[in-house]
């Protein structure tokens, strides 16, 4: 119980951080103004916050161990799994609820664009940043042939698409960023199976065939070991949403009630307690973001400022907040303190973490993620091509 109440505190304790006037520089007029459902800006930032805690209990037992594995305990193993499979249902919900809007016809090249300065200027700083804790923890000297460390390297600069290799020779060269890299993969995989389905994004089909993708997802999660399907189901359930709410179903009920059946949905991968990513998980969480897009903002937290502005920031969270650990937590200062028998050490410490990584990410969007984004979008914009149409953009 005190290990849940000090997720709660952390929380709280970055919640209160954001709500102070110094954060508005991370305040983004044109995001918040956007037509997406605000609750999503103001979940965003506790799912990214909910996966660095998970790792941070990991990288305890880790230390311990030598075992980058979850320790026996009721509330943190699923805690990771939670918050990731909630991120691919709102990348389903937001780039398929586009796709429809539009009837299939988006500006491709403005899409593919904008994805990449979205994801690629925060990620290459955290590939330069990785690569120079392996530098270190290397002494400064190659132990492979140079064309060796250069292709494991190259790995690491594929966006996620190639797998990471050790480099080097530093063992688990991947948790320097705590192993968070592989999510990439599956973004990208759905960015591009956007293309084909843009065909049947029109008239009433986008919610049939969202509807059989959900299912037959389903049926391959039940008769199948491979994770695709498990992570085809987040995005089907987000795909779902989209097109029931384009379809025009709105709940018409009390903010408070549903905030209330949100938190009962919520709990239910630890009351099933299934494992991460399988339907007993799935499920209980498609409910929760489904009531979370037709109104549901947890009593109204999702849609205060200071919600919204870790929202902002998430990104530059989740990819950054390896280096807790892999910097803050294994050297010759905390380990000790860390590994020791005091629990209160390690929440005080990962708190202090917690603070000082929503600080630096929030420098990180305001001065790289931001702008990068900006000029994405102006690129994008002046370059058209749409389902089976190439156009030469006026200049």
């Amino acid at each position: 119980m005190d290990q849940l109440l000090s997720y709660f505190l952390i929380l709280g304790a970055v919640t209160a951080l954001f709500s102070l006037r110094c954060w508005r520089f991370v305040d983004d007029a044109a995001a918040e103004g956007g037509s997406r459902v605000g609750s999503l800006d103001g979940i965003r930032g506790y799912l990214a916050l909910s996966v660095m805690l998970h790792h941070a209990v990991i990288a305890r037992h880790w230390m311990q161990t030598g075992v980058w594995l979850p320790p026996a305990n009721p509330f943190y193993p699923l805690l990771g799994s939670v918050a990731v499979s909630l991120f691919f249902m709102i990348t389903g919900y937001l780039f398929w609820g586009k796709l429809v809007a539009k009837g299939g016809r988006l500006n491709w090249t403005a899409l593919y664009i904008g994805r990449l300065f979205r994801i690629a200027p925060v990620y290459g700083l955290a590939i330069v940043c990785m690569l120079f804790v392996v530098t270190v923890r290397s002494g400064w000297a190659l132990h492979e042939p140079a064309m060796a460390v250069l292709r494991e390297v190259l790995h690491w600069f594929g966006l996620g698409l190639l797998p990471g290799l050790d480099v080097n020779q530093v063992p688990q060269t991947a948790l320097i960023l705590a192993g968070v890299v592989w999510t990439l993969s599956y973004e990208w995989k759905f960015y591009f199976a956007l293309l084909p389905l843009s065909v049947v994004a029109q008239g009433r089909w986008h919610l049939v065939v969202a509807a059989l993708l959900l299912c037959a997802s389903i049926v391959g999660t039940i008769i199948a070991s491979h994770g695709i399907w498990h992570f085809t189901v987040l995005f089907a359930v987000g795909m779902m949403t989209a097109s029931l709410r384009e379809a025009g179903l709105r709940f018409r009920v009390a903010e408070w009630l549903l905030s209330a059946l949100a938190l009962i949905a919520l709990a239910g991968p630890w009351i099933v307690h299934t494992g991460p990513y399988s339907i007993g998980q799935s499920l209980p969480l498609a409910v929760f973001f489904f009531l979370v897009c037709n109104g549901a903002a947890m009593f109204g937290l999702f849609n205060a400022r200071p919600a919204v502005r870790l929202g902002h920031v998430s990104y530059s969270i989740y990819l950054l907040h390896g280096f807790v650990f892999s910097v803050g937590f294994d050297n010759a200062l905390m380990r000790n303190m860390l590994v020791s028998g005091n629990v209160l050490y390690f929440w005080l410490i990962t708190g202090g973490g917690a603070l000082v990584l929503c600080i630096v990410a929030s420098i990180v969007y305001a001065t790289i993620e931001r702008p990068c984004i900006e000029y994405g979008r102006s690129v994008g914009s002046r370059m058209t091509f749409r389902t089976g149409l190439q156009v030469a953009a006026s200049s």
